[in-house]
């Protein structure tokens, strides 16, 4: 444990000692109105290491022996080994902090700063959901740790509103979009002969997922996928559909879980070589229709989605906090991964921290 201010962090590594805290931790969900939110529940955030060859960190924050929050983020790792570079969060915002959105700030600030000070960590990313637009909040009145930081901030569109049922959906639509969105639903009933299965069996969702694999370019095993769809299946209120065309073979599928009236799409894969025919927006198509019909009123995309549907989705503010100290080996590390993945968040990120800073002089 160590003290920042009036702060005392512990951080956690590890499986075994985040399982340790896990009941402090969900605790803190619990009073902070997080409890409805199934990515920042342990199991969950425990689940996405082995998918993402990381290793799990929690920073948990206390202000007079009193939790104040925590910090859910991975550990890139590289032939097993870890590099320093640490993320938390999706892309649309939501997992990586627990806490009252209003104390967002000082516990992303305070718990990145204790990482690193511990000198495992030379580049920590967090992404966080704002409830309104609060920039001038996050990037004015929030600590000022001593090493070099950035709050940066973009626009985030992964939340569908379902208000007004189907004719709202399509309202929202463009002319284009409304036209493709009912033509390939008919085709594939019609050409393909595509049968929608609105709830499918662990059984059926394993053999969906092991089926569309095989027929995708994924960069993962397929015991990865098959272990991301277990981890789905752990989650209350858990769901899975799919296509299948007039061979029973499966040709879509889409999985998540639903809370409240949210439903959360975790993924969806899909077999796009059926004469062109665009099965992803068929899928599409049936997936809402049914949501519309069991009450949903609004389908969130964890890690976001194609451009096509970022149009209709609503508009949202994600604030992006990148701490990275000076030094030598952090430089490194990341010159080596902007190599490998000049588009990744680490490099686009750490480009546009460059550009402010010569912006500034």
């Amino acid at each position: 444990m160590t003290s920042v201010d009036n702060f005392q962090i512990t951080i956690c590594f590890g499986n075994s000692s985040i399982e340790s805290a896990s009941d402090i931790i969900e605790k803190l969900r619990q009073s902070c109105g997080q409890s409805h939110d199934m990515t920042t529940t342990m199991k969950w955030f425990l689940s996405l290491s082995d998918r993402w060859n990381t290793f799990p960190v929690a920073i948990l924050l206390h202000r007079d022996r009193i939790p104040f929050g925590a910090l859910l983020i991975h550990g890139t790792k590289f032939g097993g080994m870890p590099i320093g570079i640490f993320r938390g969060g999706y892309l649309c915002g939501r997992g990586g902090v627990i806490g009252e959105a209003r104390a967002y700030p000082t516990i992303i600030e305070h718990g990145t700063r204790a990482l690193i000070n511990c000198r495992r960590a030379h580049t920590v990313i967090v992404t966080s959901l704002l409830e309104d637009d609060r920039r001038f909040e996050f990037s004015e009145h929030c600590y000022r740790p001593s090493f070099s930081r950035n709050w940066q901030f973009h626009e985030t569109r992964s939340r569908l509103p379902l208000t007004g049922g189907m004719d709202g959906l399509l309202s929202r639509f463009s002319q284009k979009m409304r036209k493709n969105f009912r033509y390939y639903r008919k085709r594939a009933e019609n050409d393909s002969g595509c049968v929608f299965q609105p709830s499918l069996s662990s059984t059926q969702a394993m053999a969906a997922v092991e089926r569309l694999h095989a027929a995708s370019d994924r960069s993962s095993n397929l015991e990865v996928a098959l272990q991301r769809q277990r981890a789905i299946e752990e989650q209350p209120g858990w769901f899975s559909m799919g296509l299948t065309d007039r061979s029973g073979a499966w040709v879509s599928y889409i999985s998540g879980w639903r809370q409240g009236k949210s439903c959360f799409v975790e993924w969806q894969l899909n077999q796009e070589d059926l004469q062109n025919a665009s099965i992803s927006m068929a899928m599409r198509h049936f997936f809402l229709e049914r949501e519309i019909e069991t009450g949903m009123e609004e389908v969130i995309f964890l890690a976001g989605t194609t451009p096509i549907w970022s149009r209709v989705c609503e508009s949202q503010m994600c604030s992006e906090y990148l701490a990275m100290p000076e030094g030598f080996i952090g430089k490194i590390v990341r010159g080596i991964y902007k190599m490998v993945h000049p588009n990744g968040k680490v490099s686009q990120l750490t480009e546009r921290y460059r550009t402010s800073l010569t912006l500034d002089t």
